[in-house]
């Protein structure tokens, strides 16, 4: 098929299959390492931290829905853990949930954020042919998955809900198609306590629009325990934002229906 061609089946949802972009192409959000070109660094690594990342769960004979896959690492982690993975992505068109900041130049930042978002999803392509991978890319928007997208075993939402203006609404329309276990991993915040708080991080002087909230792990549970997913475990880890070098504290929810 050639490259960009998309596979329609539904008007909710579409998959996309594309022949691998030129690596120059790629813009890799997390790190990892490549035969030919060594360790190519993102914006995190995730490498010897990986399992702490997606809280320790056991990933083998399990279908996954991952929500926003990135480059990809984690999609290709857990395939080679044993699972079977479906991901997806909004339509350009959906993204980004931008926070209206006054006076904020919006056109030319949406110009520049989509060239990034396509060196990023070119990352993916080029991984998922690397690897000779089986993942599966749906493009819909995650907030209203339809039935016909399947039911999985487990949802993933890795460091996404932070940009999501309605973080609920994201939850929701993808927990409905998970029969287990939702999995949520992000930002830690301990200033925040013990309270379920989804904490609004945007300024009106802080030229920001693609971060929307610090969420608590108590506000993640709770959260999922409404849809259903009301045994959950919370743990904590640090992870390497490869920028500055920094250990960042993260949190995650591994949350089942029974």
């Amino acid at each position: 098929m050639p490259a960009g061609m998309s596979t329609a089946t539904s008007s909710a949802w579409r998959q996309i299959q594309r022949e691998a972009p030129a690596f120059e192409a790629c813009t890799f959000y997390h790190s990892v390492g490549l035969p030919s070109q060594g360790l190519v660094r993102g914006y995190w690594d995730l490498r010897p931290t990986v399992d702490a990342y997606l809280g320790g769960f056991d990933f083998a004979g399990k279908s996954v829905l991952e929500v926003g896959p990135a480059s990809g690492f984690l999609s290709f982690h857990m395939e080679r853990a044993g699972a079977v993975v479906t991901a997806i992505e909004p339509p350009m068109e959906r993204l980004w949930d931008v926070v209206p900041l006054p006076g904020f130049d919006m056109a030319a930042w949406r110009e520049q954020f989509t060239r990034d978002i396509q060196g990023v999803r070119n990352s993916f392509w080029y991984l998922h042919h690397h690897y000779r991978s089986s993942v599966r890319l749906l493009e819909a928007n995650p907030e209203h998955l339809s039935a016909d997208a399947g039911d999985f075993d487990v949802g993933l939402f890795a460091a996404v809900l932070l940009h999501c203006r309605s973080p609920i609404s994201i939850l929701e329309g993808c927990a409905r198609r998970v029969r287990s276990t939702v999995i949520v991993t992000d930002l830690y915040d301990a200033t925040l306590g013990e309270l379920p708080v989804c904490h609004l991080l945007p300024r009106p002087n802080i030229p920001q629009v693609d971060t929307w909230w610090a969420l608590t792990p108590a506000f993640v549970v709770n959260a999922l325990a409404l849809m259903g997913f009301p045994h959950a475990r919370v743990t904590t880890h640090h992870h390497k934002r490869e920028v500055d070098g920094l250990q960042i504290p993260m949190f995650s929810v591994v949350a089942n229906r029974h």
